[in-house]
């Protein structure tokens, strides 16, 4: 879901040349969709703060005109930090309860769960998000883990699949739009690669054999155990971005998330996801306001910003992820939103599973720890 270093280089490269051309908003055009201001109490605490905002995101992950635009127009001055992985984002601010950051940018739903029942996290003022008000799709609404998203906004979202070249897997093999194929399909042994996550790997298991991504159940979890341990004679690698050995065709087939599918297929011309039929993950990169926060109504500022129609769509055009935003794919190109991922089929959402306490806590977590520690032995 998230990106090295080498892999922001490879996306900067693939996209930057059509901003270059267009211009941080004229790819996209005038919005026939209303933006809403924030407040006036919410500007007028901004101005007591001073004009500064302190973010913690991933290095190079948006784009530094979604940014520079923001602080041009609303004169805020924006410092950066960055994390290489969310488990250390969630050391920090275990080490440093008051680490003096405005917002985290980027993260997962898990790391919010987590960090809010540490007392990390602050609520949000949804009277200072208009624009999210308006503008959240549905799907990212009255999730388990945050019914009335108090405690973070998701700035994209994305599912998990999985993706094969047709240069070398024929699309009409039976199975293919099912996790069957990832598990029982022996012609591609050696040429498969899958999620290096255990959330990932044992949910795609569960999935596969009829359960909830989400399963604390022990029966379950060693079922999943078995055809993981089954599967891994015919995996070549556990990469969670598999981009080398897909452009240099030494993997066929690889579980990937949709948004780094996408990016992928710019230079592998060949691949193709899949929306598996047995349903899977829906999730979405979040962000919040920390415990430390200092600029609070700034940080507010900034995520209604972030739901401004151009402001989303340059971020979903840059990163390749799909919008959680009701009106930016809209305005994407005819070639994102046919891709497989990107708009939902009517109705799959309700066969998928969404972030739960169950599977990273408790026994949920213990067993899929031991299942993984096996695994990768």
């Amino acid at each position: 879901m998230k990106f090295s270093s080498a892999k922001n280089f490879s996306i900067i490269l693939l996209i930057a040349v059509s901003f270059i051309l267009s211009g941080p908003l004229g790819a996209f055009g005038a919005s026939k969709y209303k933006d809403y201001p924030c407040p006036k109490d919410c500007m007028d605490e901004v101005k007591k703060e001073g004009g500064k905002l302190f973010i913690y995101n991933w290095a190079e992950w948006w784009p530094e005109d979604l940014f520079k635009n923001f602080s041009k127009k609303y004169n805020v001055d924006i410092t950066f930090d960055y994390y290489a992985d969310t488990m250390e984002m969630e050391a920090k601010f275990k080490l440093n309860p008051n680490a003096p950051y405005d917002l985290v940018l980027g993260a997962g739903p898990t790391n919010v769960m987590t960090m809010r029942a540490q007392g990390l996290v602050q609520k949000l003022n949804h009277d200072w998000l208009p624009n999210i008000t308006a503008y959240l799709m549905d799907e990212y609404k009255g999730r388990k883990f945050d019914p009335n998203n108090d405690y973070q906004v998701p700035d994209t979202g994305y599912i998990t699949n999985f993706s094969y070249n047709q240069d070398f897997v024929d699309s009409n093999t039976p199975g293919i739009n099912s996790y069957k194929f990832l598990f029982e399909n022996e012609k591609y042994a050696g040429k498969i690669t899958m999620l290096d996550n255990m959330y990932e790997a044992i949910g795609a298991a569960l999935k596969y054999l009829g359960y909830s991504w989400n399963s604390d159940n022990y029966k379950e979890l060693m079922e999943a155990k078995a055809a993981l341990l089954k599967q891994k004679e015919r995996v070549m690698a556990y990469d969670s971005w598999p981009r080398r050995p897909l452009v240099e065709k030494e993997a066929w087939i690889s579980q990937t998330w949709s948004g780094d599918a996408w990016l992928v297929s710019r230079d592998v011309k060949g691949l193709m996801s899949v929306v598996p039929e047995e349903g899977t993950f829906i999730s979405a990169n979040t962000d919040f306001i920390p415990k430390g926060a200092k600029h609070r109504a700034t940080a507010h500022l900034f995520l209604n910003y972030l739901y401004q129609t151009e402001a989303n769509a340059m971020l979903v055009e840059w990163i390749g992820y799909p919008p959680a935003h009701k009106h930016v794919m809209e305005l994407m190109s005819d070639e994102m939103k046919a891709w497989p991922g990107f708009i939902l089929p009517e109705g799959y959402a309700a066969k998928c599973d969404s972030d739960e306490l169950k599977a990273i806590t408790g026994q949920g977590k213990a067993l899929r720890l031991k299942i993984w520690e096996e695994l990768k032995r």
